[in-house]
C-alpha cells in the first residue's frame, strides 16, 4: 500500500479527508450528532452530497432539510448555518476552487432529491481514503461525473415549475416508505387525484415514472446500507423490495456499474478507515 493523497485531520469533533485535484477540492466530512455550524460564507461554489445522517441548512430566505441521498449546489457567497441531527452526518463536497471551474454546475442554490448521486458520492469517499497510485485519477473522474450529473439535473430543474403541493406530498410518501413497493393507485388515493393524472404529472416534474423513481430511492437506500458493511446482502436485497439477491444484483449493477459485493468492498473502506 502507498500513501494516501488526501490530508486527514479532526477539528471540533469533525473528521475531514480532503485533497485538491486540478482546481477541485474534494472532501469527506463527518459531523458529530447535534453539531451546530456557525455562519459560513463559501468563497467558491460547491456541491454537497449527504451520504448518511441528516441536517438543516439555513439561508437568509429559507431552510433546507437534507437527508441521506440528497444533494445541494451552493454558490459562492451564499452565507448559511447548519444544524445536524442526533446521528450526525457524513457528507462529500466537491468545491470548484478555480475560476474556469466555478462557472459550471453550482452557479445557483438548488436542492436535488432522489437522484443517482449518492453512490458516486460513496465511491468518491472511498477513493479519498484509498492508498494507491490510482486514487487521485479515480477521485477526479468521479468528481467530474458528479458535476456532469449535477449540471444535467439542474438544467432539468430550470425547465420545470415547482411541483404542486399534492405532487410533492406523493414524492415525500415514496421517500417515507422507501423500502416498500407503493402502488400508483395508493399514491393517487392519498393525494386525491386520478392515477393517470398523477403518473403524467410525476414524470413531467421528476423526469421519470413513479416506479423508476421508487426504484432509484430503494437503490440509494441499499447503497448506504452496503457502505456501512454490517448486514448480509440477501437481507438488504429483501428489505429494499427486490425479489431475491440475484435480482438485486442485476438491477444494482445496471444502475451503479458494480455488483453490490464490489460496491461494498470499495465503499466500506471509506466508512471504516480512520
Amino acid at each position: 500500500m502507498g500513501e494516501r493523497f488526501t490530508t486527514l485531520w479532526e477539528e471540533n469533533g469533525i473528521g475531514v479527508a480532503s485533497a485538491t485535484v486540478h482546481g477541485l477540492v474534494l472532501s469527506e466530512l463527518r459531523f458529530p450528532g447535534g453539531y451546530d455550524q456557525p455562519s459560513f460564507e463559501p468563497e467558491f461554489p460547491y456541491l454537497a452530497i449527504v451520504l448518511d445522517g441528516a441536517l438543516e441548512k439555513s439561508f437568509s430566505r429559507r431552510s433546507h432539510d437534507l437527508v441521506a441521498g440528497t444533494a445541494m449546489t451552493i454558490p459562492a457567497g451564499a452565507a448559511h448555518t447548519a444544524r445536524f441531527g442526533p446521528g450526525g452526518a457524513r457528507i462529500v463536497l466537491v468545491t470548484l476552487a478555480r475560476e474556469e471551474r466555478a462557472a459550471a454546475a453550482a452557479d445557483r442554490l438548488a436542492e436535488l432529491r432522489g437522484r443517482e448521486l449518492v453512490w458516486l458520492g460513496w465511491r468518491l469517499a472511498a477513493e479519498l481514503r484509498a492508498a494507491d497510485a490510482a486514487a487521485p485519477l479515480a477521485a477526479e473522474g468521479l468528481a467530474l461525473e458528479l458535476l456532469a450529473a449535477t449540471t444535467r439535473e439542474t438544467e432539468r430543474e430550470r425547465g420545470r415549475r415547482r411541483p404542486p403541493a399534492w405532487l410533492a406530498s406523493a414524492e415525500e410518501l415514496l421517500r417515507a416508505r422507501v423500502r416498500e413497493k407503493v402502488a400508483l393507485g395508493e399514491l393517487a388515493e392519498a393525494t386525491g387525484v386520478h392515477p393517470a393524472y398523477l403518473a403524467r404529472a410525476f414524470r413531467t416534474h421528476y423526469g421519470v415514472s413513479v416506479g423508476e423513481y421508487g426504484r432509484r430511492l430503494r437503490l440509494a437506500w441499499a447503497a448506504t446500507e452496503l457502505a456501512r458493511g454490517e448486514r448480509p446482502l440477501a437481507e438488504i436485497a429483501i428489505e429494499a423490495g427486490f425479489a431475491d439477491q440475484s435480482h438485486f444484483t442485476r438491477v444494482f449493477k445496471r444502475h451503479v456499474g458494480s455488483t453490490p459485493a464490489q460496491y461494498r468492498e470499495q465503499t466500506s473502506h471509506a466508512v471504516n478507515a480512520g
